[in-house]
């Protein structure tokens, strides 16, 4: 089954760094998401995530939290696979750029403006960065 890895990072403001997904993706073209991608075989998780950060936009995270590993919710429309959440607080590499053409563009949005967003790609993205910013 495929694996994803996705990173929410979160600067000192609470913004929170999302990449528009290009429009040519098969799942969730034209949305906002967390950072991130598939984790290749034999890769550990962690070392999906730090690759992936560092590919699409040069980040490379030191702190961070697993928030959830779910199953993807419309496997009918994108395909079976299990996707693992995690929230960056620190990372080495200085600003975010968009080095890959699967991003449209990328952003940080408050939470407030994050919610406003008709094109997120779930919800709950809002609730797992509220819940790790509440255990500080």
């Amino acid at each position: 089954m495929l694996e994803t890895v996705s990173a929410l990072f979160v600067d000192a403001d609470q913004k929170v760094l999302l990449g528009l997904r290009a429009v040519w993706k098969q799942a969730w073209p034209g949305h906002w998401d967390a950072i991130g991608g598939r984790v290749e075989p034999g890769e550990a998780l962690e070392q999906a995530l730090l690759r992936e950060c560092r590919e699409e936009v040069g980040l490379v995270p030191t702190r961070y939290e697993l928030v959830l590993s779910e199953a993807e919710r419309f496997p009918e429309r994108n395909g079976a696979a299990l996707h693992h959440i995690y929230v960056v607080r620190a990372w080495e590499g200085g600003a975010a750029v968009n080095l890959v053409d699967e991003h449209d563009e990328i952003r940080w949005f408050g939470l407030e403006e994050m919610a406003a967003l008709p094109n997120l790609t779930i919800p709950d993205l809002i609730t797992l960065v509220q819940a790790a910013l509440a255990r500080g």
